[in-house]
């Protein structure tokens, strides 16, 4: 059997079934934004977690003027380091045919035979370079959109002084340069800086670095704190003019990513609060409404017994 209240109940509801709507659609939203939000950053977390351990993204960077090659030996010593990857790096000009602005790229050593061991390519399109063409290279992929380019194309690069004819072979990613910044840049400009992968041998001959390096990425031991290996690093790169060394936290595109992810985390706990916060408005103002316009009922069923709990509860 019904009761009184109840059957009073279904009828407010029918009447104000506009507003009821309204109120139960603002409140869906809420948590449909509260648990999409919370979803997409779990799994925005996650995949870059993956993504950076499958291609191996190094723990600590460090750049330098010019150390030999048998220095490995001594920064592997360092303890809790596992991994250390030399490379070469460098700036160069480059001339894109219908791009009438100068453009700047980021020039990396890439092994000619296998892969680096630290931040390694997704290859998106075409291959690797080979041993023997020294003019072969890998585009990042945001550049190679911005410009149009691909397996097959050609540009020019002006390096070390020296005009070049850059065959491009491969396009891929590297968890290193997911925000590609060119230096004293404040955001990502894909048009006006991209990165470009040379085999180690080419890259070494054109600035004068056989069995030497200017770059060293390094990977440290589970649970390994950065800081002490920086330290120690620092001191042994110091005769051969490093710059400090930085833990993947400090790492450029790093940070620009995590801070990404940090600014969704916020509009995940902003947003649903938003619409939450409106629909509590909406609801104490029907309440405040419906109580005003019916005090004449409450006394009613005051006088018939009900108590301040039960009505209330109405």
């Amino acid at each position: 059997m019904v009761k009184p209240l109840d059957r009073k109940l279904f009828r407010e509801l029918w009447r104000l079934r506009g507003q009821v709507v309204a109120i139960a659609l603002v409140v869906a939203s809420g948590i449909g934004v509260l648990i999409m939000s919370l979803s997409t950053s779990q799994a925005l977390d996650e995949t870059t977690q993956a993504y950076y351990e499958r291609y191996r993204f190094a723990d600590v960077f460090a750049s330098l003027e010019r150390a030999p090659e048998r220095l490995i030996e001594r920064i592997g010593a360092i303890p809790g380091v596992q991994t250390v990857e030399t490379r070469i790096i460098k700036f160069a000009t480059l001339d894109i045919i219908g791009f009438e602005e100068p453009v700047i790229g980021l020039l990396a050593s890439l092994p000619e035979r296998g892969t680096p061991r630290l931040n390694r390519l997704a290859l998106r399109a075409g291959r690797f370079v080979s041993a023997g063409n020294p003019d072969e290279v890998v585009l990042n992929e945001p550049f190679a959109k911005a410009h149009d380019l691909g397996p097959g194309d050609q540009l020019q690069a002006i390096i070390n002084n020296r005009k070049r004819t850059l065959d491009v072979v491969g396009v891929a990613l590297s968890p290193e340069y997911i925000y590609a910044i060119s230096p004293g840049a404040l955001i990502p400009d894909d048009d006006r800086f991209g990165i470009i992968w040379l085999g180690r041998d080419a890259l070494a001959a054109a600035y004068d670095l056989d069995g030497a390096f200017n770059d060293v990425a390094l990977s440290l031991r589970h649970e390994v704190a950065p800081e002490p290996v920086i330290q120690q690093l620092d001191r042994l790169l110091e005769a051969y003019g490093g710059v400090g060394a930085l833990a993947r936290a400090d790492q450029l595109s790093n940070w620009f990513l995590m801070n990404e992810l940090e600014q969704m985390k916020t509009f995940t706990s902003v947003l649903p609060t938003i619409f939450l916060g409106v629909a509590a408005f909406l609801i104490h103002m029907v309440l405040m409404r419906l109580i005003a316009i019916e005090r004449n009922e409450i006394g009613l069923l005051k006088a018939f017994g009900y108590s301040r709990t039960q009505i209330g509860w109405h």
